[in-house]
């Protein structure tokens, strides 16, 4: 059977059909990402408790944290910056917990642009709540709604690097306002834009399938990344199947 891929949504009031309800919302091209790479996905809505992504992170073979608005710098230590916005306060603390049980339990996990920032502030690190005051310049934003093109270089030797081998730059679909300042723990930067804004970061050491990414490999070609989650989601369900068998079919 493909492997089980998690993927994170927003909570928001949509229209249909002359319909308006709340709703769990992705955009569908994560979807067709994974379908593509071989996965098998599964939306998971914001507002369970801890006990809940507990339950449901030990089924996934694999999880996506998805995109989308600010994350309360509560969760961080910091104050509320005046261009943060778009904060969901279920969908940080359902993302914080399912992270969190994720990186203990070492089910595969890509963090996509929000995504790496749940993962970096889960693990106990900072973010910059906004990256034009830092380089002077709005290429992370790209237009408002759509996606710009900025380019990101990848350390040589990393687990991102092998996964997207070539050149010292390559472009990336991107729509961001926020970055990881400091790196939590048990994770390292591996990837930076020209300006020196982080744009990836995996597991220190390298080891189980712990990645983040700043920019939206969902919208464009490359479908690379999706390709190794469901792969590293393939070996963790086969691993943990064994484990669970009885030793004497465990080694048979």
């Amino acid at each position: 059977m493909a492997p089980t891929i998690g993927i994170t949504t927003y909570h928001k009031n949509a229209d249909w059909r002359g319909w308006s309800e709340e709703g769990a919302l992705l955009p569908w091209t994560y979807v067709s990402a994974v379908r593509k790479a071989g996965g098998r996905p599964v939306l998971l809505p914001p507002g369970g408790d801890t006990d809940e992504a507990e339950a449901t992170v030990s089924v996934l073979d694999g999880l996506i944290i998805a995109g989308g608005g600010d994350i309360d710098p509560v969760h961080y230590g910091a104050e509320k910056h005046p261009a943060t916005a778009g904060i969901a306060p279920d969908r940080d603390a359902w993302e914080l917990a399912i992270a969190d049980a994720a990186v203990r339990t070492d089910v595969p996990l890509l963090g996509i642009c929000r995504g790496m920032q749940v993962l970096n502030v889960a693990c106990g690190g900072t973010l910059h709540q906004h990256v034009p005051d830092l380089v002077g310049h709005e290429a992370h934003g790209g237009p408002v709604n759509g996606y710009g093109m900025h380019h990101v270089r990848v350390t040589s030797g990393t687990t991102v690097q092998s996964i997207l081998p070539g050149g010292e730059y390559f472009g990336v679909p991107t729509h961001h306002h926020q970055a990881v300042d400091e790196v939590g723990a048990g994770l390292v930067p591996v990837g930076w834009a020209d300006d020196g804004i982080i744009e990836a970061v995996e597991a220190a050491p390298a080891g189980n399938f712990l990645l983040g990414v700043q920019w939206h490999p969902e919208q464009g070609d490359d479908m690379r990344l999706f390709t190794a989650l469901v792969a590293a989601a393939g070996i963790f369900s086969s691993e943990r199947t064994v484990a669970s068998l009885p030793p004497m079919l465990a080694d048979a």
